[in-house]
């Protein structure tokens, strides 16, 4: 079932879905059980007083779910920033006028400092943090974030930013983002992760991790088991590393 689950998202993912709905529920909740009691008290509430989700973790996946709503279309660019193939490392001069995940985070973190019971800007900035963390969203606009790159996922058609948003994660833990994210929060705070660093910085840690899928990728590649399992603890370093960092900005906003 989860196989079958996963090769229908990966067949409809599009650019502006990082990490799927089970990667975004899972690092919320990682983040959500990095940051204080307090902090923990008011993001129950604010949920609450959305409605529309049972916890925080569940409203991460907001950001996505609202686009099918075209009033919320000038969002959709910032789940992403793009940049020129021969770029080595990213800055915020990447970012164009109109905006893009860099520029995104900034603004609601700004938002969120101005009025903290602000649920719409804590719901991007949660999702945003997440999306930077997800290599292929700092990509290239000529292929789409990987959509058009097209490869076999377990004998099945695919792209591979598919693979990266949906397909390992769905062959590594199903739909599992609860227990997931637990894990996670539980091996990042093992780690002491150092959370410091602009969204620029972060980013250009998913630039560098893209740069090196693109240089593995052959045309029309078969990937299947061996790629989950070498690419599984990248993923997962990523979503501790972010849920880390989301965490300290919530803790920062929240338990003054």
């Amino acid at each position: 079932m989860y196989r079958l689950l996963g090769l229908c998202l990966l067949l409809c993912a599009s650019q502006v879905h990082a990490w799927g709905f089970t990667g975004h529920k899972a690092f919320c909740e990682a983040a959500y059980d990095l940051t204080s009691p307090k902090t923990q008290q008011t993001l129950d509430a604010l949920a609450a007083k959305q409605g529309e989700y049972h916890s925080f973790a569940e409203a991460c996946t907001w950001a996505d779910d609202i686009k099918k709503d075209h009033q919320w279309d000038w969002s959709k660019h910032l789940h992403y920033v793009n940049i020129a193939h021969d770029d080595q490392q990213l800055t915020t001069s990447d970012c164009p006028q109109k905006g893009c995940v860099l520029s995104a985070i900034d603004e609601m973190q700004a938002k969120l400092k101005k009025d903290p019971q602000d649920w719409q800007a804590l719901f991007f900035l949660a999702h945003f943090v997440g999306d930077l963390h997800q290599p292929m969203h700092v990509s290239y606009a000529d292929d789409w974030g990987g959509n058009k790159t097209q490869v076999s996922f377990f004998g099945e058609p695919a792209n591979l930013h598919g693979v990266w948003d949906y397909g390992i994660i769905e062959h590594l833990v199903g739909e599992d983002w609860h227990g997931w994210g637990d894990t996670l929060a539980a091996t990042a705070k093992a780690k002491q992760f150092d959370a410091s660093g602009t969204p620029a910085q972060w980013g250009d840690e998913s630039l560098q991790l893209t740069r090196k899928i693109y240089s593995e990728y052959q045309p029309n590649q078969q990937l299947g088991q061996p790629y989950v399992d070498a690419n599984a603890p990248i993923i997962e370093q990523r979503i501790e590393r972010g849920a880390v960092r989301l965490a300290q900005m919530l803790d920062a906003i929240y338990q003054h």
